[in-house]
């Protein structure tokens, strides 16, 4: 009488490792191709709309400066669990909606371009959701203004993390400071007011130019080599009048 139940229990064995293994999650996309979301020049705040399906990601990018106040607010209608991350240039995830909400708010860290990935958690994204989204974007205070005036206090880069002689040499100097701020604000504005081939040219000069920069720190009036290294960046960058 107990072998019908000896015979049975491969099969019982094979049946609890099936429902004993979890069922893996279904990954993300790829994320899209990046969007880019330019400011024009005194813009202070952009909006953006688009739709989210399923396990789609949809990526947008804007340029930010050291210490400029900078908010990302994501709306949707309904329910769904739609969240955003915002990702530093560093690479470095500075926000994850999933985890802090629906609004970025910061002075942000280090300059460049910045990027906002909009996905809907797995839950509303395996059964292929659709939901319609709205990114409000607003950057506003350092160095949102021209410095140079009596708002100028500081470079665009936080000295309490400076490294190295042409940090260390600018956070101890006020007109150094002030150059590295004031040209912080023209790279900006000329990346705001460019086209998007322009704004690469402008990117790979502006990398070029921070090489040439730093090496101010070999030679023997490092002072005077930086006030010269950004005055004649920032002739290049400003609007000819």
């Amino acid at each position: 009488m107990r072998t019908p139940l000896i015979r049975s229990l491969p099969a019982l064995l094979l049946v609890a490792c099936f429902l004993a293994t979890p069922v893996l999650a279904q990954p993300q996309d790829a994320p899209s191709p990046p969007t880019p979301l330019r400011f024009a020049p005194g813009q202070a705040e952009l909006d953006v709309s688009g739709k989210v399906t399923g396990y789609q990601v949809l990526v947008y990018e804007f340029d930010g400066a050291a210490g400029a106040k900078t908010s990302v607010l994501l709306t949707h209608p309904g329910s769904a669990s739609l969240y955003h991350n915002v990702i530093a240039p560093s690479g470095n995830t500075v926000f994850n909606g999933s985890l802090e909400g629906s609004r970025f708010q910061a002075n942000l860290g280090e300059s460049g371009r910045y990027q906002v990935r909009v996905y809907l958690m797995r839950n509303d994204a395996r059964r292929g959701k659709n939901v319609n989204f709205t990114l409000r974007i607003r950057q506003s205070g350092a160095p949102a203004q021209p410095p140079g005036g009596p708002h100028a206090s500081g470079p665009s880069f936080d000295c309490r993390k400076a490294r190295g002689v042409v940090e260390t040499t600018v956070c101890r100097s006020p007109a150094l400071a002030e150059l590295d701020a004031r040209l912080a604000f023209v790279y900006r504005d000329a990346l705001a007011g460019a086209p998007p081939r322009r704004a690469d040219d402008i990117r790979r000069d502006q990398r070029q130019w921070i090489q040439t920069r730093d090496s101010c720190a070999r030679e023997p009036g490092v002072d005077r080599c930086l006030s010269q290294r950004y005055l004649a960046r920032i002739g290049q960058l400003e609007p000819k009048r």
